[in-house]
């Protein structure tokens, strides 16, 4: 348990400082659903509303620079960075700018960043509906940074904390989405190691884009510590074997996606604490509370679907981010039709 108590350490250190098969579905989902998919009811900009200004974002003051790219305002911050909306001279588009919270050693930071650099080419790589599109990254005297689509919307974070809960329906919706769009990374190799909420960026109420690949890979250090910089993920989303100091495989953001579709259904996550081994004991060691339990109307077949998920052994998981994708697909078609509106007459 050293490398567990090493990650608390370093955490409380850190604190006090596939496309071919989408679109075939789309139709019978959204009826399923009942959903119109498009915007928020009150759209914003990577969840925060720009200024009170109509000009184009281009005529906004500039409040700094990053590489070519001019900061106009921030967007909002999280534990690994903080995100401007920019614009592009070069190619005279508004994108938005995650700039990364570092702070390591010095012997540490030429690694770090080509490690970075690395993580960032292959995001670059997919080409994916649920996936942010990853347009420049790079090394400035500002620190690192990610260029990437500039996004209408707030992240599943937001929203929960706003209040909303999603139907049954919608939740499957909504990580069926993200499951297709991780499943597709993984056949690129690339394993997210960070799905939450808030990387799980809603432009509509059921239709999801999956931010940040491989920044928590990036965190990790050279013998799999986690620089005390970032945040190596999120414990209450954590697979036990990423605890651990563990490989972690497709199967980790499986648990990841079991966590994200617990919380969608329950309104609750399934692992709590008051206290941050609080928290990672009850990923180690602690069953969630059965769905049922928490919430008894709930479709039993979809309940087992969230519970597999989050199997505490990767062996007893979903084999993969696409079987999970086809489980839930095959849950939301069994689903009957919601009644068509009444014609008056």
């Amino acid at each position: 348990m050293k490398l567990l108590t090493d990650f608390i350490a370093r955490r409380r250190a850190a604190s006090a400082n596939g496309p071919s098969t989408f679109a075939s579905t789309v139709a019978d989902e959204q009826r399923a659903a009942g959903m119109v998919l498009g915007p928020p009811d009150d759209p914003t900009s990577h969840g925060e509303a720009p200024p009170a200004d109509d000009r184009p974002l281009d005529q906004l003051p500039t409040i700094g620079h990053i590489g070519r790219y001019a900061l106009k305002y921030r967007l909002g911050e999280g534990g690994l960075g903080t995100v401007h909306a920019a614009h592009d001279p070069l190619l005279s588009r508004a994108i938005a700018v995650k700039m990364l919270h570092v702070d390591v050693p010095a012997e540490h930071r030429a690694a770090l960043e080509a490690s970075f650099l690395q993580e960032a080419r292959a995001a670059a790589g997919l080409n994916h509906p649920h996936i942010v599109t990853v347009h420049d990254a790079g090394a400035s005297e500002q620190g690192l940074y990610i260029a990437m689509e500039r996004l209408r919307g707030a992240d599943l974070r937001q929203l929960l904390q706003q209040g909303w809960r999603p139907t049954p329906e919608q939740a499957v919706a909504i990580v069926r989405r993200a499951a297709d769009a991780l499943a597709y990374a993984h056949g690129k190799g690339v394993v997210h190691c960070d799905v939450k909420p808030a990387n799980i960026f809603m432009v509509g109420r059921t239709w999801p884009k999956v931010l940040d690949f491989g920044i928590a890979r990036v965190a990790q250090g050279p013998e799999g510590q986690p620089h005390s910089a970032f945040a190596a993920g999120s414990p209450h989303y954590m697979a036990p074997e990423q605890l651990r100091g563990e490989p972690v495989d497709r199967r980790t953001d499986v648990h990841a996606l079991g966590v994200v579709l617990y919380e969608l259904l329950s309104g609750v996550r399934p692992y709590t604490g008051a206290t941050l081994e609080d928290i990672t004991d009850a990923v180690l060691q602690r069953e969630p509370m059965p769905l049922e339990t928490l919430r008894p109307d709930l479709s039993p077949a979809l309940a087992a679907i969230a519970h597999r998920a989050l199997a505490k052994d990767p062996a007893r998981r979903f084999r993969s981010a696409r079987h999970l994708s086809q489980a839930l697909r095959l849950w939301l078609a069994e689903q009957p039709l919601p009644a068509p509106p009444a014609v008056r007459a």
